[in-house]
Order: C-alpha cells, then structure tokens, then sequence
C-alpha cells in the first residue's frame, strides 16, 4: 500500500503537467448562436425611456458569439467575447398632441455586446468536463437613438422641439455552467442586472441563455 502511495505522489505530478500543456499558455478562438430568452423581473414602475421600446423583445432572442479564451493552467482560463444581434432599438409610436417625446416607426440595428469571463473545468466525467463561468457583460452598445419631445407654451401651442440622444446601454453580471466535450461547449445560464434604465426604481433584471461554442483554432 506505502509503494502504491509513493508511485501515486511521484506519476500524478508529471501527469498533471503533461494535461496542463495541452492547453496551458495557449489562446484557444471559438464562435457558436447563443438563444436569450425573454427577461425574468418583478414588474415594477417603467421609466419614461421605456416607452420608446419593448425590454421584452429588446433583450430576447438570437446572437452571435466570437470570442478567445487563455488558458493559465490546463483547467482555469479568462476569456474575451464578442456578440452580435440585429434586434429592435425603438418601437414604432406616435403620440400625438403629447408633451411625450414621439417615434414614428420601428428602427433596428446591430446590438453589440462585450463579455470578460472567468472559466474553470472540472474534469469529474469520463468523456467530457463540467464547465463553470462567471462574467461581466456591457450589453446593448450601439442601442443610440434620437427621441424628439415638443416643447409648448402656456396656451399649450407648440412653439418648437427638443432632440435628445439617447441609449439602452447596461453592464450585467453573468453566471453559467455547461458541458464540454472536445472543441464543443454548451452552456445554460443567465445576465443579472439591477441598473438598466426600463424602470424608474431598482429593479433585477435576469436574462436566461442557452449557447453553444466550437474553438476552430489555437494559437
């Protein structure tokens, strides 16, 4: 039993570094959809923003992921993503007569996102690892838009008009576990974001997802 042990402790180490080169100290590049599903939040008083938009459709739906990932050791990596989606900036409203800002049709544009993630894998199965990710995301850049609101005067004519540049830019914190197997990954998981601009009070606003990656290359 002591020989066993002692030819335990002396193979394991060499073992492990010859698992961590694999893919320690290399960047491995990878891209796949991810699916968001329509936000989960206690609903709550909307923000006079909110009615340019719907956060439901806004933030729910399909998106393209580019990302890299380094591997410090075999196990533990930080990764870079970009994610992409063509998705509803404003919906289509007219108030007429109202001292309320007003859009005339619906505008779409790609939605940008930018993700920091912290990544271990835990190898507990015989093909394929577990994989845990925590993050921040900034999602909705490139969300500008003009919202223009009438200005009247004490007889309630209007006498002219205020522009505005406006935006649904927020940063949420990200929280998935999934599966490897090779150069595939898929992950479930969720944005958790208490400072978008959809409510006038605080409000948590959760994101579920569901993605799926393949690393095409290694550098």
């Amino acid at each position: 039993m002591e020989k066993r042990l002692l030819m335990f402790f002396f193979i394991f180490p060499i073992l492990a570094s010859s698992q961590d080169a694999t893919r320690k100290g290399e960047f491995f590049f990878n891209a796949g959809p991810e699916y968001r599903i329509t936000p989960i939040y206690r609903l709550k008083a909307f923000s006079s923003k909110s009615i340019y938009t719907n956060p439901d459709a806004q933030n729910s739906g399909p998106a393209l992921n580019l990302g890299v990932d380094y591997y410090i050791t075999d196990n533990f990596s930080i990764g870079f993503k970009n994610s992409f989606r063509y998705d509803m900036i404003t919906s289509g409203i007219n108030v007429v007569g109202s001292i309320e800002p007003s859009i005339s049709k619906t505008e779409r544009d790609l939605l940008v996102g930018y993700h920091f993630n912290l990544s271990y894998q835990f190898q507990i199965f015989k093909k394929g690892d577990l994989l845990f990710r925590i993050g921040i995301s900034l999602l909705n850049r490139n969300s500008n838009f003009t919202a223009v609101e009438s200005v009247f005067d004490q007889n309630g004519q209007i006498v002219g008009t205020v522009s505005s540049l406006l935006n649904y830019n927020y940063s949420a914190n990200k929280i998935s576990i999934g599966y490897v197997n090779g150069r595939s990954k898929i992950m479930l998981g969720t944005y958790i974001s208490q400072n978008t601009s959809y409510f006038d009070e605080t409000t948590a606003f959760w994101i579920p997802f569901i993605n799926y990656s393949f690393d095409f290359a290694k550098l």
